[in-house]
């Protein structure tokens, strides 16, 4: 039970802070501050960073404690 827990945690997690982070690039972008090609960059970075860290964080968990 505790492993479904902490994967949905962690996965809300991820998704949380990759929202986040799509809403000020497209911020940015809207407001020409940043180009199409660097928001795309920054986004596509992010969420394999998200996804990385979705599947790192029980791995830990698991691991140290």
């Amino acid at each position: 039970m505790e492993v479904l827990i902490l994967l949905i945690g962690s996965c809300l997690l991820s998704c949380l802070m990759l929202w986040t982070i799509v809403k000020a690039v497209l911020l940015s972008y809207g407001k020409e501050q940043l180009s199409i090609s660097k928001a795309i960059c920054v986004i596509l970075g992010m969420a394999a960073f998200s996804i990385l860290l979705a599947g790192v964080l029980p791995y830990l968990y698991f691991r140290f404690l």
